[in-house]
């Protein structure tokens, strides 16, 4: 018998990097639960009906979701940065609340593919720290969460990846003559776009198009409103294949830098989180943490050197994708135990 799903995490907020997660945690546990049996909280629960084929549940309706969790036999948090506080303690005690509600209701809590921080402050960390001691099993996706919580001293926690890290890199559809630019609202963000928009025309000059994409309406598209016309993506497969057809990218999101990755497009990442810089740092690209002593000179040193040796980057790329398979089996196998 099929057992009752509730997947908590930031979706139907029109933010793909969320999006591309929750497809990959229905991906996994789709051999073993019925689609009629999972529901996810949602901001727009039509958006995750039309997206998914799911039910969602209203993240702003105490009542339906307080159903949802006693109706459920296992709460899933899918994947991204649920637990941390670098805006505000709000988002962070959401999420805290639901998973200690559930274990307090006898529910199994696993969370998959999750980044922990930055947290701020010595009560919040104790009682972030107390409360993934005590779920049932915790897979992160990177080695500074996992050395955080301890993760070699807990046989519950398990170091794995990111769940849309998904090798593709032996794909075979030509790349066009094409760049990638993606920026996102945030502190000091002016800084960026007064070098980006002099680097857009020198791609250009070069003969490259460019594609200002945005992750999320809203957010992205804001922030390069002045850069040129910028890409929304309707779905994720149209997403996916404008990453997967383009030579290079320039970008802050998370998600845009790990699409590269699956598809082996070479990156520059412009870090405005720990969790950018971290990622750079394991597929061996360049960049940049200091928006405001980045350059225009900077900029393109770096995009002329990747150009130059574009093969190399590729394969390393490859290289570093050819493992990743391997980084899921310990996961997929709790999986199997737990659903079936």
């Amino acid at each position: 018998m099929s057992k009752k799903i509730l997947i908590i995490g930031y979706y139907g907020s029109d933010n793909l990097g969320d999006e591309l997660l929750l497809k990959e945690t229905l991906k996994l546990i789709a051999p073993y639960v019925e689609k009629s049996d999972i529901k996810v909280l949602s901001y727009h629960v039509d958006q995750t009906k039309r997206f998914h084929g799911v039910e969602g549940v209203s993240r702003n309706k105490p009542l339906r979701i307080l159903r949802a969790i006693l109706g459920a036999d296992i709460i899933i948090g899918g994947g991204g940065s649920m637990l941390q506080n670098v805006t505000s303690n709000r988002s962070l005690m959401y999420y805290l609340s639901l998973i200690n509600f559930g274990m307090m209701l006898g529910k199994k809590v696993v969370l998959l593919g999750n980044g922990i921080g930055p947290i701020k402050g010595g009560f919040q960390t104790r009682l972030v720290k107390r409360t993934l001691g005590r779920i049932d099993y915790l897979h992160l996706r990177d080695k500074d969460s996992y050395d955080w919580i301890d993760g070699s001293e807990k046989k519950h926690i398990h170091l794995g990846q990111d769940l849309a890290l998904e090798n593709a890199t032996g794909n075979t559809d030509t790349k066009s003559n094409k760049v990638i630019i993606n920026l996102r609202m945030w502190k000091n963000v002016e800084s960026l776009q007064a070098v980006v928009k002099p680097f857009i025309k020198y791609v250009e000059k070069k003969g490259y198009a460019v594609t200002c994409l945005s992750m999320q309406d809203g957010n992205d598209d804001k922030a390069m409103a002045d850069l040129g016309h910028v890409k929304r993506f309707e779905t994720l497969e149209a997403l996916e294949e404008e990453v997967r057809t383009s030579k290079f990218a320039i970008a802050m999101r998370l998600h845009t830098l790990i699409l590269c990755s699956n598809y082996g497009v070479p990156f520059i990442g412009l870090s405005y989180d720990p969790k950018v810089s971290t990622f750079c740092r394991q597929m061996d690209m360049p960049y940049y943490e200091s928006f405001e002593s980045l350059s225009f000179q900077d900029l393109v040193k770096s995009f002329d050197l990747l150009e130059s040796n574009e093969t190399v980057y590729v394969s390393d790329l490859q290289e570093k994708m050819s493992a990743i398979d391997a980084k899921m089996d310990p996961l997929k196998s709790f999986l199997c135990n737990l659903l079936e």
